[in-house]
């Protein structure tokens, strides 16, 4: 197998574990949200945000995010309140049960980085350089 390959496959490898074990809670007939409503979760376990205040803090349009927060109300996670003063103005915070997965997805986040972190003190700086180097590389392929 080609080294070209062989990285082929070890990324298609590392791609399937991380969707099923990754930091990202899994959506479930229960919790019914997916990666990107997790992370506003977490956002929102700081503080009550607006739309473009979540959409800046992901990088994702507006109309991503309102698609994301209905789902999210849908199930009892957050609520909407309408700014006294700037009745234009609707910001987001999290319920009881909101405010429960956004705990479990910080832990499972958390996780995920400590075993990141472990296993980059395999490398030296100078590889870690070179494998930050390559995965910049690879996103870039999905920007052209």
């Amino acid at each position: 197998m080609s080294e070209t390959n062989e990285i082929m496959a070890a990324l298609n490898h590392f791609v399937q574990e991380y969707a099923s074990h990754s930091e990202v809670i899994t959506s479930t007939a229960e919790q019914n949200i997916n990666a990107t409503q997790a992370h506003l979760l977490m956002l929102l376990r700081t503080q009550s945000l607006t739309n473009t205040q979540l959409a800046t803090s992901v990088g994702l349009s507006r109309p991503a995010i309102t698609k994301a927060i209905k789902n999210l109300i849908t199930h009892n996670y957050v609520i909407a309140t309408i700014d006294d003063t700037d009745k234009r103005s609707t910001f987001y915070s999290l319920t009881p049960a909101g405010d429960q997965l956004a705990v479990r997805h910080e832990a499972a986040h958390q996780s995920m980085l400590n075993h990141l972190n472990t296993i980059m003190t395999n490398f030296t700086p100078k590889q870690q350089k070179t494998i930050t180097k390559f995965l910049e590389q690879l996103n870039q392929i999905g920007d052209n």
